[in-house]
């Protein structure tokens, strides 16, 4: 999948649904056939687990699903179409953490190291609860303008990101480490 950056707010919500779909898809079919066993089993490089990837994004989850909630609702509707702008910041957020242009490694935030200690199968029905919830921001943000509306970033509340970098740069982070988990249950 290549980095792209997209022009219109209706380019944009298309592609970041067809992802989410897809990382749930997966998801849902992990948990209806893989054993806790191997879900809570480390990368043999030293990685983490499938249950540990999914546990990180779900802290990322808890931390922007409810800014987006919140932020959206405090706008006015705009349901036109309409041009996207990545800030600098944004486009940034979003190279680094794309699964082909970014770092092969980073070192992940205080709060969001996962325990190696988890309910394998909790963490995924959260991953899943969390995705039908971002599927439905995607939905409602067809009618808003995304270019207005911006959210503290989740390791440096004092800087921003408009929702559509927002949005990308969760919905790519979340790529990230689904390919990670893919790879360690190919692994097996």
């Amino acid at each position: 999948m290549a980095l792209t950056y997209f022009d219109t707010k209706e380019d944009l919500l298309h592609f970041l649904t067809e992802l989410a779909e897809k990382q749930l898809n997966k998801v849902i079919k992990w948990r209806q056939s893989i054993d806790a066993k191997t879900l809570l089993q480390p990368s043999e490089t030293g990685g983490w687990s499938v249950a540990q990837c999914l546990s990180h994004l779900n802290a990322y989850s808890d931390y922007y699903l409810p800014n987006f909630r919140e932020r959206i609702l405090s706008q006015g509707q705009f349901s036109q179409n309409h041009p996207i702008k990545s800030t600098w910041l944004g486009k940034l957020a979003i190279k680094s953490m794309h699964p082909d242009t970014g770092k092969s490694k980073f070192k992940a935030m205080k709060g969001y190291i996962p325990s190696s200690k988890l309910p394998a199968f909790e963490v995924l029905d959260t991953f899943i609860s969390h995705q039908k919830n971002l599927l439905e921001i995607l939905k409602v943000a067809r009618n808003y303008q995304l270019n207005q509306i911006t959210i503290p970033i989740s390791i440096a509340k004092f800087l921003t990101l408009r929702l559509a970098d927002a949005l990308y740069f969760l919905i790519i982070h979340q790529e990230r480490h689904i390919l990670q988990a893919e790879r360690n249950i190919k692994g097996k």
